[in-house]
């Protein structure tokens, strides 16, 4: 019998358009107003697992007719590789904020309005190293608001400084994503399928190191092929 949890039964979801990844979550997606954390090794535009995954679920959101949003605050997205995810570049609202602060004010104008948000943060002790703690906390009082008010599922793709994704020293101490994230998936096993210098093929395994409607350590094999497109 499968076990109950917190409010888990009137969660509303975004379905991510990877069964595998659905069914592990336990409750068919990505649950609205609340954040999801996913883990992985550094995003580059040639080697970007983690963005490829984002973009396969915004262009799942777009055939629904819903609006996705990216916050690019690494400048590692990779327009062109979200294309040959699916995603649709003109109905994308992509944004590539110059400091957290302006991150954190599009975050805020795209939850009115996005079905599904992903902020690309890289190294989060990286990004913050200059905040000063009393920002910390007004930065994370702010995003605790906006995701509780929104309908929005987040997601945010984070590199640890730390090859353990549990180390709390991933984080700066005003601002624990790995304790506020409702559900966090750690991205490993990745590996690539190459036409010459094109990708062509993308897997990779994610495991649920928390669920906080669902059971954690479930895992997911993920696959994605790449639409093969003109680069403009």
């Amino acid at each position: 019998m499968r076990a109950k949890y917190p409010n888990a039964d009137n969660i509303s979801v975004q379905s991510t358009g990877l069964r595998p990844l659905d069914r592990a979550l336990d409750i068919g997606g990505l649950p609205l107003g609340t954040i999801t954390e996913l883990i992985g090794p550094g995003v580059t535009p040639i080697s970007g697992g983690a963005t490829s995954i984002a973009a396969r679920i915004a262009a799942k959101v777009q055939r629904q007719q819903e609006v996705a949003t990216i916050i690019d605050l690494s400048r590692t997205f990779d327009v062109y590789q979200a294309e040959r995810c699916g995603l649709v570049a003109p109905q994308l609202l992509l944004t590539q904020p110059n400091t957290i602060f302006a991150a954190i004010t599009a975050l805020e104008n795209a939850s009115r309005q996005a079905r599904f948000i992903t902020v690309v943060m890289g190294s989060v002790n990286h990004l913050l190293s200059d905040v000063e703690p009393d920002s910390l906390i007004i930065l994370l009082r702010r995003l605790h608001i906006i995701t509780r008010t929104s309908e929005s599922a987040f997601l945010f793709i984070t590199t640890p400084s730390e090859e353990d994704p549990f180390n709390p020293l991933n984080y700066p101490a005003g601002f624990p994503l790995s304790e506020i994230a409702n559900i966090r998936l750690w991205l490993q096993n990745e590996s690539w399928t190459h036409n010459e210098s094109l990708a062509t093929a993308y897997k990779a395994t994610l495991t649920v190191i928390k669920n906080q409607f669902g059971v954690a350590g479930k895992g997911a094999d993920v696959r994605i092929k790449f639409d093969f497109g003109q680069k403009l």
